[in-house]
């Protein structure tokens, strides 16, 4: 084999990065008072003041992960071609339901982890790929 399967030099970008802020920003409206932040709190058994140290650190690994899973969208979405924002679809169920919710699932139910908060977890990575792809397939 003497190439790579990936085209990177066909990624925009540009594209990778805008896409990883609109996820990041998902995040924090998914998980705000205006959306789930009481009831994820609540399943997490965390207050408050819990959440008043280590949050910078977790934003910049959070920040980082969704750049990364941006990269990764983009080479499934340049490598395949991908043009049309209907494809998002089944990228999204593949990667945020198949590949994440589902492992997600299996570690959730062996730790005794309440299924509510599996679907609000799992949910937010399955609108965030596809909030993600959408970007990333319109700006192809």
């Amino acid at each position: 084999m003497d190439q790579c399967i990936i085209n990177f030099g066909g990624f925009n970008w540009l594209s990778v990065f805008v896409a990883a802020i609109a996820g990041f920003a998902l995040g924090a409206l998914w998980y705000s008072p205006l959306l789930f932040a009481k009831p994820w709190m609540k399943l997490q058994h965390l207050k408050e003041e819990d959440l008043q140290e280590g949050w910078i650190k977790a934003m910049i690994v959070t920040f980082i992960t969704t750049l990364l899973t941006a990269f990764v969208l983009e080479a499934v979405i340049a490598t395949w071609h991908l043009t049309f924002w209907g494809h998002a679809f089944p990228i999204s169920i593949m990667f945020g339901l198949f590949l994440y919710a589902g492992n997600q699932l299996s570690d959730f139910l062996y730790s005794r982890r309440p299924l509510k908060l599996f679907w609000i977890v799992a949910m937010y990575r399955f609108v965030m790929i596809l909030v993600m792809s959408i970007i990333l397939i319109l700006w192809q």
